[in-house]
C-alpha cells in the first residue's frame, strides 16, 4: 500500500465521526440552529442534454482512425518525443468529429495528423508565430490558436518577459460591442438548421478571454491599447446578468430546439467562467446544490467520465466548490469533505502508479495527463496546506509523492507550458 493512503484513512474516519477542531469553528452560512443534526436532502436538477445524431455519425466513421493516431502520439510521448504539432491537430480533429459535421474538413485535418507524425521536432509548434502574434502554429480555428496561446503569455509573465510579437488574436473581440456580438454567437446553437454546436468553441473562449481580462498581470503581455478594463466589464456581465441560469447557478451552451431556448448545466464551463475571478460570482450556494445533483450523470454535464478517474473533471469540482465554501450551509460544507475524499482517494489510487507517473488514457499527451493530475492534487491541498481549505487534517509524506512527480515532469521538454506551469505549481510552497 502506498504511503500516503494512510492520511486519507484517517481522514475518512474524521469525516465519519466529526470534521475536527478547525471545521468546527469555520464560519458557516446557515440557519440551522447548533444543535439539530445536519439535514440529508435528496435534490433533482432537469438538466437539458443535446440529442446530437450527427456526432454519432462522425464518431463511427473517425473515432477509430483518431483513437489509433493518438495512441501513436502517446506512444512517441512515452519515448521522450514531446509531438506538440501532431497533438494540436488531433485536438482539433476531435473538435470537427464531435462537434461539427465537415467530413472534408477533418478528412484534410487527419491527413495533415498522419503528415506531421513524420516529424521529429516538432518544437517550434511551442514557439509564437510572427502576423497575429498568437501560439498553436498547428491549430487552424482562431478559437484553438486564442486558447493555446495563453498558458504561454502567462509564462512570461513569470519569466518577467514580454511576447517577441505584438499579440493580435484579440482583434476579433477588442471592443465591447464585438465582444458581446462574438459571446451572444457562440451562446446559441440551433440544432435544427444544421450548424454548428457551439459548445466546444465558446468553452475555449471564454476560457482565454476570462484569464486575458481577469488575471492581475496580463495587461503587461497585452497591447497597450486594448481597452481591457472595458472589456472585462463587457463580459462579467455578460457572464453574470445574461447568461448564468437562475434556476441552477450554472453556465452552458444554449440550443435552440423548435424555436425554443434550452439550457444546459455544464462543468467545464461552470469551471472556466468563475475560475479566474477575484470577486464573489454570484448564486455559489445553489451552484453548490447544482453540483451536487449532477454528481453521477457523464460529463460535461456531471462528474462522471465512463467510470474512469479523470483528473480534469475533479479538478473543475475542487475549484467550483473552493469558490462556493464561503457562502456554503454546514450540510453543503459536510457533503463537500465527504465527496473531496473520495475525490483524492479515488486519484491516488487509479490515476498514478507506484513510480508517480499519471495515466494518460483520457489525454491527448503525456503532458497533459501530468499537468490536470498536478492541478487536481494542488487545488484539493495534497501538498499544501494553505490550499486544504475543507479539512484542517495533515497529510504525511505527499513529499515522497511531490518528488516522484518532479522527476517524471524534468524528463518533459521545459518549453511545453503546461509541463511548466505543473512544475510552478509542485515548486510551491506554503
Amino acid at each position: 500500500m502506498r504511503s500516503w493512503f494512510l492520511p486519507l484513512l484517517l481522514l475518512l474516519l474524521a469525516l465519519v465521526f466529526g470534521p475536527g477542531p478547525a471545521l468546527a469553528q469555520a464560519p458557516i452560512a446557515s440557519q440551522t440552529r447548533v444543535n439539530d443534526p445536519p439535514l440529508l436532502q435528496y435534490r433533482y436538477v432537469p438538466s437539458f442534454v443535446p440529442e446530437l445524431p450527427r456526432k454519432r455519425e462522425m464518431n463511427g466513421l473517425y473515432r477509430n482512425d483518431l483513437t489509433a493516431l493518438r495512441d501513436q502520439i502517446l506512444a512517441e510521448n512515452q519515448r521522450g518525443h514531446e509531438m506538440p504539432c501532431s497533438s494540436q491537430i488531433l485536438e482539433e480533429a476531435r473538435w470537427l468529429m464531435n462537434y461539427t459535421g465537415d467530413k472534408a474538413g477533418l478528412e484534410r485535418r487527419l491527413a495533415d495528423l498522419r503528415e506531421s507524425l513524420k516529424q521529429g521536432d516538432q518544437r517550434f509548434a511551442f514557439a509564437q508565430q510572427a502576423g497575429e502574434g498568437g501560439w498553436g502554429a498547428c491549430f487552424k480555428a482562431w478559437y484553438l490558436r486564442l486558447h493555446a496561446s495563453v498558458d504561454p503569455l502567462k509564462e512570461l509573465i513569470h519569466a518577467g518577459k514580454t511576447p517577441q510579437y505584438p499579440f493580435r488574436l484579440l482583434e476579433p473581440v477588442n471592443t465591447p460591442e464585438k465582444l458581446r456580438a462574438k459571446m451572444q454567437e457562440l451562446l446559441v446553437s440551433d440544432l435544427g438548421a444544421g450548424s454548428n454546436d457551439n459548445r466546444k468553441e465558446l468553452n475555449l473562449a471564454v476560457t482565454a478571454l476570462a484569464q486575458l481580462l481577469f488575471l492581475p498581470g496580463m495587461e503587461t503581455v497585452l497591447p497597450a491599447d486594448l481597452r481591457r478594463a472595458e472589456l472585462a466589464a463587457t463580459l462579467r456581465d455578460f457572464i453574470d446578468n445574461h447568461w448564468q441560469d437562475p434556476e441552477t447557478g450554472f453556465w452552458g451552451a444554449w440550443y435552440k430546439v423548435n424555436g425554443e431556448i434550452k439550457r444546459t448545466n455544464d462543468l467545464s464551463i461552470t469551471f472556466h467562467v468563475i475560475s479566474y475571478r477575484d470577486d464573489r460570482p454570484p448564486r455559489m450556494r445553489l451552484l453548490a446544490d447544482t453540483l451536487f445533483a449532477i454528481r453521477t450523470q457523464r460529463y460535461p454535464y456531471g462528474w462522471r467520465d465512463q467510470g474512469t478517474q479523470n483528473n480534469h473533471h475533479a479538478y473543475d469540482v475542487v475549484r467550483l466548490l473552493r469558490r462556493a465554501w464561503p457562502d456554503m450551509t454546514e450540510e453543503q460544507r459536510r457533503r463537500s469533505e465527504a465527496e473531496l475524499a473520495i475525490m483524492l482517494s479515488r486519484s491516488l489510487g487509479v490515476s498514478i502508479d507506484d513510480n508517480g507517473r499519471f495515466s494518460d488514457d483520457p489525454y491527448n499527451s503525456v503532458a497533459e495527463a501530468y499537468y490536470f493530475g498536478v492541478s487536481f492534487l494542488d487545488e484539493i491541498g495534497f501538498f499544501r496546506k494553505s490550499r486544504r481549505f475543507w479539512t484542517p487534517l495533515a497529510v504525511t509524506d505527499a513529499e515522497s509523492l511531490r518528488v516522484a512527480l518532479m522527476a517524471n515532469l524534468n524528463k518533459l521538454d521545459p518549453s511545453n507550458p503546461m509541463a511548466a506551469a505543473a512544475k510552478r505549481k509542485l515548486d510551491a510552497k506554503d
